[in-house]
């Protein structure tokens, strides 16, 4: 038995998890069996469970799906450990593949770790909020760049409402707050103002051309 884990510890070992739940099950039976100890029935449940996430055909599924890997994958990935970053969500995967620097607005994440499992991916991605926050960031912008626009009444912004703005870039991944629709993240000037701020598409409308 304690052959057994001490080889899956290096199979472990070699895909560079050994900071995983998995790893860290493992090193605490070692100690167990070594001492001649057996595993109570619920350690050899979860023990069975590990080696079926790391046999051979596994592994053969995990180089499959890294050899898969794309840009598309990549970019919604990217999306979605930004968002969950901010909600607190599914730290033990944001907190994996985003390291945090230093910058003039404080500290942001920076995409790292490598190619994400494919349970890591499907947690993270395939859910009805980051999907709703992919559509956001990929759909076509409703308001070009440089044209004007108004806060609608309804924006949540009694400061801003109706009023006029010009609208100045759209944000990157690490803008999108939001999984409603309608929620892409813009940068807008309001007019008379000398300080851009964010806000999103939905709390905008159209401006009325003057005749």
């Amino acid at each position: 038995m304690l052959e057994q884990v001490n080889n899956f510890m290096g199979r472990i070992l070699i895909a560079g998890e050994e900071k995983s739940w998995d790893y860290g099950f493992l090193e605490s039976i070692t100690k167990q069996l070594a001492s001649g100890r057996t595993l109570s029935a619920n350690q050899e449940r979860v023990f069975q469970q590990i080696k079926g996430r790391w046999s051979d055909e596994a592994l053969k599924a995990r180089g499959a799906w890294t050899k898969d890997w794309d840009d598309e994958k990549e970019q919604k990935f990217c999306i979605a450990l930004n968002y969950y970053d901010r909600t607190g969500y599914y730290g033990n995967i944001t907190g994996k593949y985003l390291k945090y620097e230093k910058g003039k607005d404080g500290l942001s994440g920076v995409r790292s770790g490598g190619t994400p499992t494919m349970a890591e991916y499907n947690k993270l991605v395939e859910n009805k909020y980051a999907a709703g926050v992919i559509r956001n960031f990929l759909s076509e912008p409703s308001f070009v760049v440089g044209s004007t626009a108004c806060f609608r009444a309804s924006s949540g912004t009694r400061r801003f409402a109706n009023k006029p703005v010009v609208i100045l870039k759209y944000g990157g991944f690490e803008k999108v707050r939001s999984h409603g629709k309608g929620a892409k993240p813009v940068q807008v000037l309001p007019i008379g103002s000398a300080e851009p701020i964010w806000t999103e598409e939905r709390h905008l409308k159209k401006a009325k051309k003057r005749k």
